[in-house]
């Protein structure tokens, strides 16, 4: 050590930097102090960087955590077995059962033996649900399988009805499974048909057989494509074909038609059914009658349009739909019926378990709803999920989790695959996971609060009445804003529109229905057998003038709002949304509404409206003018067609047609396009030769030959081209077209590849 010189400090390496440090002759204090300044730093630069991206990854890995723990692999299960179903029914061909059920043994063979929970093994759960999505799908057409009417045909049909009811007109329509149909063998003849009678006055009931000559069609697909599909469901339902019977048939009260043990059963329940709607209608005058009758015994039939639009305008359609709402409302007044009852006998409330009596009493009725209801998918679904919930209550188990709705649904889906894509089942599963999910917030919330405090508030009378009078309208206000969010955007899908005050229609609305109208019922049934129902279907009659009135009150203030045909990604996103809000439980939860804005601003380009549209029988034909507004050729036709074409293309009104630049006769039509094209609608073939000689786009829907010689249109539709993939979207001024054509692009309603719900239509030899 030299004199004068301070001693060379030894500084261990920086563990941050990795560098070794520079002896310049300062004391250890200052180098030291210099490390920590440069640390500081360095730590400011990685808390802003790295760090936050660390500590954002760590709480996503404890949110994720905490999902295993609640069980989500078990809440997603309906999730991903619905990706399989959907799957399933949009592949573009026909899936080999084999290939569907080897993938679902591999998958479930390494599901189940795989030891860890890490990520492999839920995406082997995944892969594993999604094949069994599949397979139920597959398993269904091969069990439900029914042959179709393929064509229009006229002939002779017999056989023996199973049900009654009314169409639009009201003339008396037969659901009939048919012994004989002139031109068809056995093996061709559908499961059942629906047949209207143009007669009012004839008395036909379930289990009488009929005969007569009758016009029969395939059931009518969708309005357009990707609109609900009339015939898809039909099929599920074994109905092979609809029409009508030309003139008077003959009709006896006695059968010598076979049927099975189901049929029998639901000979004898129509025959029920209608015997109550006719003492309702006896006991009810007005057209609340209908309304009562659509509620007990779900046919709908009855009721007057202006009603029914003044309900699905104001969002207060569901009620006349029975579902879940009906099925818990008439259970759970049993409950509390049975359990009030039973508390007279403080013996048996003490020593039994009178509650779960009451959930048997329950589950007994909504049974019995459910058959006298008709027993359909939609009241099905609500009597699983019903059943789902009083097992649990028998079983000592919170019955109000979302854990019943998972099963519910798993069920259902197991059951009935194409449910999956009815608006009932989407619309109901959706207003029950979020009610269910707003109810556990709620709970959770509440049991803390409760917990924190020492006594329970408002110990006297009037304290507690307005804590239960606030509790009671903030449930309903609660349970209307949830229920409605959630079915908002599945209702535009479907019919194009939502309420707009739909909040406040429920908000005053429910409580009369569920507070008077509902209990009404029940008491009339208790009565109806000793012949005093009329007691009870006068209060169910005053609650129903009353929703009416809010209905239709509402109706005048805000109409409902058109939202015009919404795009496939934004109903995608809002049922990601929906999920991760309903099923997820720790903080990732809130992260799924921000997919609901790009679902929000994804709308329908208006623009990108097609030019012309035909309906699947050629008899509604609407054409786009130079104002983007639409002209209908033939106005008084199909209206239930134009109808849903003014809501899907958000159209305010259709213009008159003008006689100057359209004629339009019963045999042919003749329209001038905005682009200078003309559109020939022919119906008669002896006027085929000039339309030929001047149409740039030819539309023959009756005619199976179109021969064009001397001239040939640039577009040629048939009748084969409709009857085979049904409705038809053209759009004019399209990119693609052969040199000197006019680009035109075509959509049609059935897609060209065959399904085995699709009918089969071959060229007329």
């Amino acid at each position: 050590m030299e004199p004068g010189k301070p001693d060379k400090v030894q500084v261990n390496a920086d563990p941050l930097t990795e560098e070794q440090p520079l002896h310049t002759g300062r004391t250890s204090l200052e180098v030291l102090a210099s490390k920590l300044n440069r640390r500081s730093k360095l730590s400011r630069i990685y808390s802003s960087g790295a760090y936050r991206t660390g500590a954002l990854t760590h709480l996503i890995k404890q949110a994720w955590y905490k999902e295993v723990e609640n069980g989500i692999s078990f809440n997603l299960t309906p999730v991903f077995l619905s990706v399989g179903i959907l799957l399933y029914f949009i592949a573009p061909a026909e899936p080999s059962f084999y290939a569907i059920l080897l993938g679902a043994m591999i998958a479930s063979i390494i599901w189940l033996k795989t030891n860890s929970r890490g990520v492999f093994f839920h995406l082997i759960m995944i892969f594993a649900l999604v094949f069994a999505g599949m397979l139920v799908s597959k398993l269904s057409i091969l069990t439900d399988a029914t042959p179709i009417i393929e064509r229009q045909m006229t002939g002779k049909l017999s056989g023996i009805v199973i049900r009654v009811d009314s169409n639009r007109r009201g003339s008396p329509r037969v659901l009939l499974k048919p012994s004989q149909i002139e031109g068809l063998v056995k093996e061709q003849l559908p499961l059942l048909v629906r047949v209207s009678i143009a007669n009012r006055d004839i008395e036909v009931e379930p289990g009488y057989e009929i005969s007569g000559l009758a016009r029969l069609q395939p059931v009518a697909g969708p309005i357009q494509k990707g609109s609900y599909d009339f015939s898809f469901y039909a099929w599920f339902n074994g109905i092979g074909g609809s029409g009508f019977f030309m003139g008077k048939p003959d009709i006896t009260n006695s059968s010598s038609v076979e049927t099975t043990i189901g049929e029998d059963a639901q000979i004898w329940i129509n025959t029920a059914r209608r015997s109550i709607e006719t003492r309702i209608n006896h006991a009810v005058a007005g057209p609340t009658s209908g309304i009562i009758v659509a509620l007990i015994t779900g046919n709908k039939t009855m009721i007057k349009e202006d009603d029914q639009q003044a309900l699905r305008d104001t969002g207060l359609a569901h009620i006349l739909a029975i579902s879940g709402l009906h099925m818990a409302l008439i259970t759970f007044t049993i409950i509390s019926l049975v359990r009030v009852c039973l508390s007279f006998f403080p013996t048996l409330v003490l020593h039994y378990p009178v509650k779960k009596w009451a959930a048997a009493a329950g589950f007994l009725v909504a049974t019995q709803y459910l058959f006298l209801s008709g027993a359909g998918v939609a009241t099905q679904r609500a009597w699983i999920m019903i059943s789902v919930m009083l097992c649990a209550v028998v079983l000592d188990r919170n019955a109000i989790t979302m854990r019943s709705v998972v099963i519910s649904a798993t069920i259902i889906l197991c059951i009935d695959p194409h449910s999956l894509f009815a608006p009932g089942f989407q619309m109901s599963f959706a207003a029950v996971a979020a009610l269910v999910a707003g109810y556990e917030i709620y709970r959770d919330r509440r049991t803390a609060k409760l917990a924190q405090q020492r006594s329970i508030p408002g110990s006297s009378i009037l304290s507690r009445g307005y804590h239960v009078t606030k509790t009671y309208i903030g449930g309903i206000l609660l349970t209307s804003l949830l229920a409605g969010t959630a079915t908002a955007f599945v209702a535009a899908w479907h019919f194009h529109q939502m309420a707009t005050l739909g909040l406040a229609a429920n908000l005053l609305a429910m409580p009369i229905v569920s507070l008077l109208v509902m209990p009404a019922i029940v008491l009339s049934m208790v009565l109806m057998p000793f012949g005093f129902e009329s007691v009870g279907f006068t209060l169910v009659s005053l609650g129903i003038e009353w929703v009416l009135h809010i209905a239709k009150w509402l109706q005048e203030i805000a109409p409902a709002a058109i939202t015009g045909k919404l795009p496939q990604v934004s109903i995608g996103l809002f049922a990601v949304a929906l999920a991760g809000c309903t099923i997820l439980k720790s903080r990732l939860r809130w992260l799924s509404p921000l997919l609901l804005v790009p679902a929000m601003f994804l709308t329908p380009n208006q623009q990108s409206n097609p030019d012309i549209l035909v309906s699947e029988n050629g008899r509604a034909i609407a054409v786009k003018t130079d104002t983007d507004d639409y002209t209908l050729l033939y106005p008084r036709r199909n209206p239930f067609v134009t109808n849903i074409w003014a809501k899907a293309l958000k159209i305010a009104e259709y213009r008159a047609h003008n006689l100057s630049e359209t004629q339009c006769s019963r045999d042919q039509c003749t329209y001038q396009l905005s682009s200078g094209k003309v559109l020939q609608i022919v119906y008669d073939p002896d006027l085929l030769k000039s339309a030929c000689n001047s149409a740039d786009i030819l539309i023959a829907p009756r005619l199976w030959w179109v021969n064009c010689r001397s001239k040939k249109p640039d577009l040629i539709l048939k009748r084969h081209d409709f009857e085979q993939r049904g409705a038809h979207t053209i759009f004019l001024n399209r990119i693609g077209s052969e040199p000197g054509k006019t680009p035109i692009h075509i959509e049609t309603a059935l897609s060209d590849y065959s399904r085995p719900w699709h009918r089969d239509v071959k060229p007329k030899p």
